[in-house]
């Protein structure tokens, strides 16, 4: 096959940041976008009656490379992602006596931390699958998303360092026995009382959300991708952090319950929120894969309901995560417990 049947592709943690190396995980994707920027200069420098610049008066002074991707969230492989976009991991530490494996993720420096990725292309007139090789990636937008009746999906934007097409197209091997994150095991909740032990945040007392059909989870993370320097041949140094970070969400929910979410709106109160999604396979034990992002306190920014007609009213919420003022919960928890013994 030509076509984009045939595509694949990898990722592996670097080692040091822009130094490639060889991939060896592979997810299924619905779409990685990249597109390869070279910096041009032209130099104009009249020579008699040369009505256009000359191909010797073209040079590339710098390289970058930016790619888009989303995915379907799996119950395995994606440690390393998770750390890429919050920075601070502990675990995988095992569950109990079942092979199950709680990986924490929660906000921390990203200096050091990047990606090799790998996107293998068909062409489309003959049997070659090419490689394009992208080092030095860094998340600098994610998105967790679930509509009512869908799959958990993440969508990334990716900064990175260069693209190299003469790196072999490693050889893709896919897990067997996960599941894709849906709709089916998705519960989501207020409210409540957190608490952080030994680096775990647990909520206690929340309440489900009412009338909920879908959860946009956008974490912002701002680098500062422009860092070229002389001696380093026009690739640009490690993205490093240059703004505050922003965790917000939107909840696409019918007006079900004015003092669930109006009221706070309304009154600006810090409240706690807990999106989680569980597997449907029992690994052991009773227990069940599960993805879980934990807000410990946040601020509701929009939730005005309005009537436009006699349907169902509308009470659609924005939000923001914030630090804790004593500085014992974080700002998000994602806690991913995987069978997976590693990162």
């Amino acid at each position: 096959m030509r076509s984009g049947l045939c595509a694949q592709l990898g990722f592996k943690q670097e080692t040091t940041v822009g130094t490639a190396v060889t991939v060896d995980k592979f997810l299924p994707v619905n779409s990685f976008t990249p597109t390869l920027a070279k910096s041009e200069v032209v130099s104009e420098g009249i020579r008699g009656c040369a009505l256009t610049p000359y191909t010797d008066d073209s040079v590339v002074v710098g390289r970058a490379a930016t790619a888009q991707m989303n995915v379907d969230v799996r119950s395995k492989l994606f440690g390393q992602l998770l750390r890429q976009i919050l920075g601070n991991v502990s675990g995988p530490t095992v569950i109990g006596a079942t092979p199950l494996y709680r990986q924490i993720h929660t906000p921390g420096d990203l200096t050091g931390k990047s990606l090799t990725f790998q996107v293998g292309l068909p062409e489309s007139y003959s049997t070659t699958v090419n490689p394009f090789t992208y080092k030095g990636a860094k998340v600098t937008n994610a998105t967790f998303s679930c509509a009512r009746g869908g799959t958990l999906k993440l969508a990334l934007d990716l900064d990175m360092w260069d693209e190299d097409t003469a790196t072999a197209l490693a050889v893709d091997t896919y897990p067997t026995g996960w599941e894709i994150f849906s709709w089916a095991g998705f519960t989501a909740t207020i409210g409540g009382t957190p608490t952080t032990t030994t680096g775990r945040t647990t909520l206690a007392g929340g309440t489900t959300i009412k009338g909920l059909r879908g959860v946009s989870l956008p974490f912002a993370l701002g680098l500062a991708t422009d860092r070229v320097f002389a001696g380093g041949g026009g690739v640009k140094s490690e993205q490093i952090e240059n703004a505050m970070r922003s965790y917000t969400g939107e909840l696409d929910v019918e007006f079900a319950d004015r003092a669930q979410l109006h009221t706070l709106f309304s009154a600006h109160t810090t409240t706690a929120l807990q999106f989680a999604w569980t597997g449907k396979t029992d690994v052991g034990s009773g227990n069940y894969a599960a993805l879980r992002i934990t807000y410990p306190q946040t601020k509701l920014l929009t939730g005005s309901p309005g009537l436009s007609g006699p349907d169902i009213i509308p009470g659609n919420t924005t939000f923001r995560a914030y630090g804790d003022p004593a500085e014992v919960n974080p700002a998000v928890q994602i806690e991913y417990e995987s069978l997976d013994t590693t990162l």
